[in-house]
């Protein structure tokens, strides 16, 4: 699986906040593809490892994910997958069926338990998300983790009203429908979202530093 002999070509460097992450074209036996590299700094060579187990098993679960092509010390180079990234649909109050395919990978997720927890994505931000060819692939699999799955859900409808333009009609539309076709993907009852919108509201103020709009749930 290491990156031995293969031949890349950067074509360009795109957004990240932890780690160094570009779009490459690769040469591997006699074949060029496009692909994803994420370069991890020293001190974070644990997450790559922490990474590609948490990738690896939700291969096995049948999860929408770009697949690995090799790895090394400190990188893991992916498929790359054209689409639409979440974050720009919501910047573009696009109201398509993104978002019903976006609630059912999530409930496919979170039929993933232990015990009495739920497996949850962690890092829900909209950039983590590519709509291609009507399928949602998840990316950024560092901070999985297990507890309530409406703690993933309230994390994602606060990402999409609070994305500029925030607090739109289309937002709020875009997070009727999102937890509505969760219930009906998932078979449950949502309840008490408002408690968890309030949680994920207050989290977000502690990691931006500044204050935010008022959230009414």
């Amino acid at each position: 699986m290491g990156v031995g002999q293969v031949n890349i070509k950067i074509l360009a460097k795109l957004y990240s906040k932890r780690n160094q992450v570009y779009k490459i074209r690769i040469d591997k036996e006699e074949k060029n593809q496009l692909a994803i590299m994420k370069v991890f700094s020293s001190d974070k060579e644990k997450l790559l490892d922490i990474e590609y187990r948490n990738i690896e098993m939700l291969y096995d679960y049948g999860i929408n994910l770009p697949k690995i092509i090799c790895k090394d010390k400190n990188r893991l180079i992916m498929e790359y997958i054209e689409g639409d990234l979440i974050n720009d649909l919501v910047e573009r109050l696009d109201t398509g069926v993104w978002i019903d395919k976006l609630a059912l990978w999530f409930s496919q997720l979170h039929k993933i338990s232990k015990n009495s927890n739920t497996l949850l994505k962690g890092d829900v931000n909209l950039r983590n998300f590519i709509y291609s060819k009507g399928e949602i692939y998840g990316l950024d699999f560092e901070e999985i983790n297990w507890g309530d799955a409406r703690t993933d859900l309230a994390n994602v409808c606060f990402f999409i009203l609070t994305n500029n333009p925030s607090f739109t009609k289309e937002k709020h539309e875009m997070i009727r429908r999102f937890l509505q076709s969760y219930e009906k993907y998932s078979g449950m009852k949502l309840q008490r979202m408002g408690l968890f919108l309030r949680n994920s509201k207050n989290e977000a103020k502690k990691r931006r530093g500044k204050h935010l709009h008022n959230l009414h749930c």
